[in-house]
């Protein structure tokens, strides 16, 4: 994303190609990184430390004296939904790069540095899940909640981790996995993605499927916060996802998000594209 002068953006990062790098070995499983801080999930072979939702929330907490914290959470999902969309989907580039500015501007410098600060730590968690040793979790949907960001008078309550798994489970057979065809997942009211994500731990951790392959997800919902969480948690699993602002029975549709493994596999997975 570009920046305005004294802003601050999340992918803002230039590397002098002069400075001559330093050669890092990659892990091991018998030498694993050590971060120093709680590993989730067993062995770390993860390069970076992973934070939790509670650290998550401990920043946010923080700056709650001078910023509103539903609002807060909101725009940080939001900004990171379309700096992640502005890297790869040049077609919408320039209204998301709009909306953006929008509302990084209604913020001081110090509360976009805390915003990017937020951004990279749920970056951090939401793609750790990537590795060996990675968690699946709604870690997106408990920030929400926890944020007080649900719609009580709408009956939106998040559907908790370990039922979103165990109806994960009753849906899949050894059968349907042998098939050795791509796998599309569809929810049409999906929140903040956790049935997604606890179908992509099934497939990855109690099938060995290959996700970012094999697998195609069609998500949407009709409230734009769940659609940037579901887009961004998807997209940091890495799996090829098409998630709509749509509503799901008058079938209205506001806005496309294409993840990056969808894009970079267009040629895989266009035929599933649905809009309608």
């Amino acid at each position: 994303m570009s920046n305005l002068k004294g802003q601050i953006s999340i992918f803002n990062i230039v590397l002098d190609h002069n400075q001559e790098l330093p050669t890092i070995e990659p892990p091991t499983v018998s030498e694993p990184v050590k971060t120093g801080k709680r590993i989730v999930g067993g062995v770390n072979l993860c390069p970076y430390p992973i934070p939790t939702v509670k650290d998550i929330m401990k920043m946010i907490d923080s700056s709650s004296y001078r910023v509103n914290k539903s609002k807060l959470i909101s725009d940080v999902f939001e900004c990171g939904a379309l700096a992640i969309s502005n890297l790869v989907d040049f077609t919408k580039y320039d209204e998301r790069e709009k909306r953006y500015l929008e509302i990084i501007k209604t913020y001081s410098s110090s509360e976009q540095k805390l915003i990017a600060d937020i951004f990279s730590n749920i970056f951090a968690l939401c793609s750790s899940v990537t590795y060996d040793d990675g968690v699946f979790d709604d870690y997106l949907g408990e920030l929400f909640m926890q944020c007080n960001q649900g719609n009580k008078s709408a009956g939106q309550y998040f559907t908790p981790y370990h039922v979103s798994k165990l109806m994960a489970k009753m849906t899949f057979t050894k059968t349907d996995i042998e098939q050795n065809e791509i796998i599309t997942i569809n929810d049409c009211c999906s929140g903040g993605g956790g049935l997604l994500l606890a179908v992509l731990d099934v497939l990855k951790n109690d099938y060995g499927v290959n996700y970012a392959y094999n697998c195609y997800m069609d998500a949407g919902d009709v409230d734009a916060r769940c659609v940037h969480m579901t887009y961004l948690q998807l997209s940091l699993a890495g799996v090829p996802a098409v998630v709509k602002h749509q509503d799901a029975f008058t079938r209205e549709l506001w806005s496309v998000w294409k993840t990056p493994a969808f894009i970079f596999q267009y040629h895989r997975f266009h035929k599933y594209l649905n809009l309608n």
